[in-house]
């Protein structure tokens, strides 16, 4: 418990030092080349002026389809645990399958918990849709956390696109919740 809780700390860090150096390494060096980098005085925003923003470019619209998708597998993945044979009901899958109420099941050699090994954790991911929809949510969420946060745009601009990112990521996973209970 421990080791998973300073992993997280360790992650959050680093996030963190990702997000906060507004990705001025990934920039040519203007004090190496100076002839390289033009030299144009752009004035400062005001807090309130969103003049400039723009709905395109820098990864955005994937970012926000990537965070719908995750919302659709974090809602899924809800309704399994409000209800284990939701997708037996909806998409009449068998209850070992992938999508089955027994999911779990098939983290064991033969499907037999009770007598049988666990398989190895590493490919947990690729076994039920439990830990899939789980890893896949994760991945997109911290993937677009670096997608936006190495944008060459101003912090308040990053901070909308975070926004608009988890309403997309709410509204999908509330619906897909919704649809399938």
């Amino acid at each position: 418990m421990k080791d998973e809780i300073l992993k997280l700390i360790c992650l959050l860090a680093f996030l963190l030092v990702c997000l906060s150096l507004n990705a001025q390494c990934w920039g040519i060096d203007d004090t190496i080349y100076p002839d390289l980098i033009p030299k144009t005085e752009t004035p400062k925003l005001k807090w309130y002026d969103f003049s400039t923003y723009k709905f395109k470019g820098g990864g955005k619209r994937a970012v926000w389809i990537g965070y719908a998708v995750a919302g659709i597998l974090h809602g899924g993945r809800e309704a399994y645990h409000a209800q284990p044979n939701v997708f037996e009901k909806a998409f009449n899958a068998a209850p070992l399958s992938f999508w089955g109420s027994e999911q779990w099941k098939r983290q064991y050699y033969n499907r037999d918990p009770e007598t049988q090994a666990h398989k190895p954790n590493a490919l947990n991911g690729f076994r039920d849709y439990w830990h899939f929809s789980g890893a896949s949510t994760k991945y997109i969420l911290i993937g677009g956390a670096f997608t936006i946060g190495a944008s060459k745009q101003p912090t308040k601009y990053k901070i909308i696109d975070t926004l608009i990112a988890f309403a997309g990521f709410s509204a999908t996973a509330s619906l897909t919740y919704t649809l399938l209970r």
